[in-house]
């Protein structure tokens, strides 16, 4: 399984499921602020199993052009170092 943000391009899930693979969306965008869906994407990275692999933009992210701020990719990376 890998973990792609929501919304994200669509080749990334042609790639993934030509790969023979399977992919769920976590959340990342909040179109009603028009920024990063933190709560959601978090929680959603937290119920992901252990030694999951997750598709991540590093910054500019496409198609929404929201970043997380250092202190909120420091948290990711805390959840990451913790699964």
């Amino acid at each position: 399984m890998v973990y792609i943000p929501k919304p994200t391009w669509p080749n990334h899930k042609n790639i993934i499921e030509h790969s023979g693979l399977k992919y769920k969306e976590y959340a990342y965008y909040d179109q009603k602020s028009r920024g990063v869906d933190f709560k959601g994407l978090t929680a959603d990275l937290e119920a992901a199993p252990s030694n999951s692999v997750v598709l991540l933009h590093a910054c500019a992210h496409n198609p929404t052009g929201a970043d997380l701020s250092l202190a909120q990719w420091k948290q990711v990376k805390d959840i990451f170092k913790r699964k």
